[in-house]
């Protein structure tokens, strides 16, 4: 009777070490990850401008940039967050650097090269309507329309 609960208590004991080990390793596959977007931390060159792709607010920026021909006029890179894990990551990365909360971040969102993070339609069109010389009194007006539709 004392064997067999020695053996008993002795298989319990190196499933636990075993979990253990294999729990472990699965949060340092994860690690990489994460320190690698770390590391992309520089300053950007071009805005980035992160959506989703089934964003509504998304699909009205991105119709205003087709529009005004934004893409011919200024350089800019697009990440899509929703189906895209690193570009998530990025986004909450470059959200934290503004001191957002990550949680609470959403799209469309833009990461300017003066390092400030722009939320919403009405921001964006305005940094991008002066970046490419359009006037901001108009796009600001034209996609505030937009809103209330």
């Amino acid at each position: 009777m004392k064997q067999t609960i020695f053996t008993v208590t002795l298989v319990f004991v190196v499933i636990g070490l075993l979990s253990v080990i294999v729990l472990g390793s699965k949060n340092r596959k994860s690690e990489p990850e994460v320190v690698q977007n770390t590391q992309e931390a520089s300053p950007v060159k071009i805005p980035i401008f992160f959506y989703g792709n089934t964003c509504p607010h998304c699909a009205d920026v991105e119709a205003w940039m087709k529009e005004n021909k934004i893409e011919e006029k200024v350089e800019i890179v697009k990440k899509e967050v929703y189906d895209d894990k690193t570009n998530a990551f990025e986004l909450a990365r470059v959200a934290e650097s503004c001191g957002m909360d990550t949680s609470t971040i959403g799209v469309p969102f833009l990461y300017t090269p003066e390092g400030e993070c722009l939320i919403g339609t009405p921001d964006i069109t305005d940094y991008l309507s002066i970046k490419a010389g359009l006037s901001v009194e108009n796009q600001s007006t034209e996609s505030g329309k937009e809103n209330e539709l």
